[in-house]
């Protein structure tokens, strides 16, 4: 009986394409190491030029609490226009922006938040679980504490006029005197000494991070794949920094916690990289021959499908985050972003370079690998 003989076409696999593949990601280190030099010299040179473009929280500002709406019913005895953060909220923004426009200054952030008014402190009204909005915002070029309250007497007088808590005939005498005056309530003055020791306790943070990691690294494996794993978190700080440097992004301290997330988040990538370079590695020695590119390499093919997948699902993920996302989301969505694909950049192609270079056996291990290679070549000749 004859059998028919189909001849059916293999599937593509990606992780065959890649452990068939001779392209060296540890002799190609030198290529690789290009793009990165290239964006974070330009970001160093903004830095010098431009600076940092520093928001709120590190530069010091105002704060204002802004009624907008009651949640209850017939609880306060003043019937403003209201607003409905949802169907209302670009209203609310452009009408803030108008107001601070006219006093050069900018908004930093705005959220929202909840007022509450009792009728026992004076008030000839009540509040209860009002709709309010925090707006933040730098006083432009001025440092004179007194001269910034003038001004921010002055943009609270205007909102109260813009959202018609005030007529137009108020002045900022009528601050202290009408009550209604607390429908924007003006939250004070952050200074820039409190900012200097918030940037002080956010670069220890970050420094105590990497010194864990080394420490955590070191310990898991051998110094050298902690040291090039430092030098690849350092590469991951520097890329997210410098495309926040080059597009004058305005950093607060949620960028802080984006980099110590990305930290967390390019480690593991790493770690899961050197974990596969000590099983190679234990089987070279069985063998009795080391090589580092080619362990390396064999590394990082075997796992590059998986990182692929983690970071993809990631990225899109944080991608959409940082499109619909409001502006303090995306202060902390955009770095982690960034620093997704230059953890898996530094990972996959920088990580194992520097490991391969730096990495030397002990006297002791490679005495032990030479008394194999005699012990093979004695059973060779006896073979023979």
């Amino acid at each position: 009986m004859n059998k028919k003989i189909t001849n059916k076409k293999r599937r593509f696999s990606i992780d065959e394409a890649l452990e068939n593949s001779k392209f060296s990601f540890t002799h190609n280190l030198k290529y690789f190491i290009i793009a990165p030099i290239v964006i974070i010299v330009v970001g160093i040179i903004i830095l010098c030029t431009l600076g940092f473009n520093l928001g709120f929280d590190f530069t010091g500002g105002t704060n204002m609490t802004i009624y907008l709406n009651d949640t209850t019913s017939g609880s306060s005895t003043y019937s403003p226009q209201r607003y409905d953060l949802e169907e209302d909220y670009d209203e609310v923004v452009e009408k803030i922006n108008k107001v601070l426009a006219d006093y050069n200054v900018t908004l930093s952030s705005i959220q929202t938040t909840e007022i509450n008014i009792d009728a026992d402190r004076g008030y000839s009204f009540t509040i209860v679980n009002g709709d309010a909005i925090i707006i933040k915002f730098q006083n432009g070029d001025l440092t004179d504490e007194e001269e910034i309250n003038a001004q921010n007497e002055e943009i609270q007088l205007a909102l109260l006029k813009e959202f018609e808590y005030f007529d137009e005939s108020a002045t900022t005498a009528d601050l202290s005197s009408n009550e209604f005056a607390a429908f924007v309530a003006n939250g004070g003055i952050t200074t820039a000494s409190a900012t200097a020791e918030l940037l002080m306790n956010s670069f220890i943070a970050l420094i105590v991070a990497v010194v864990l990691i080394l420490i955590y690294v070191a310990i898991r494996f051998e110094i050298t794949s902690g040291l090039a794993a430092i030098l690849a978190l350092f590469h991951d700080i520097l890329i997210t920094t410098s495309f926040m440097l080059i597009f004058q992004i305005q950093i607060n301290t949620p960028f802080i916690a984006a980099l110590i997330t990305i930290l967390g988040y390019s480690i593991n990538n790493t770690i899961i990289i050197f974990d596969r370079i000590r099983e190679n590695l234990k089987l070279s020695k069985n063998l009795g021959k080391i090589d580092n590119y080619a362990i390396a390499d064999k590394s990082v093919r075997s796992t590059m499908v998986r990182t692929i997948l983690t970071t993809l699902t990631t990225f899109i993920m944080i991608f959409f985050i940082t499109v619909i996302g409001v502006s303090d989301i995306q202060q902390f969505a955009f770095p982690i972003m960034i620093g997704i694909l230059a953890g898996f950049y530094s990972s996959n192609f920088l990580t194992t370079g520097f490991w391969a270079i730096a990495y030397k056996p002990s006297k002791r291990k490679l005495a032990k690998i030479a008394e194999k290679e005699k012990q093979k070549e004695k059973r060779q000749q006896y073979e023979v």
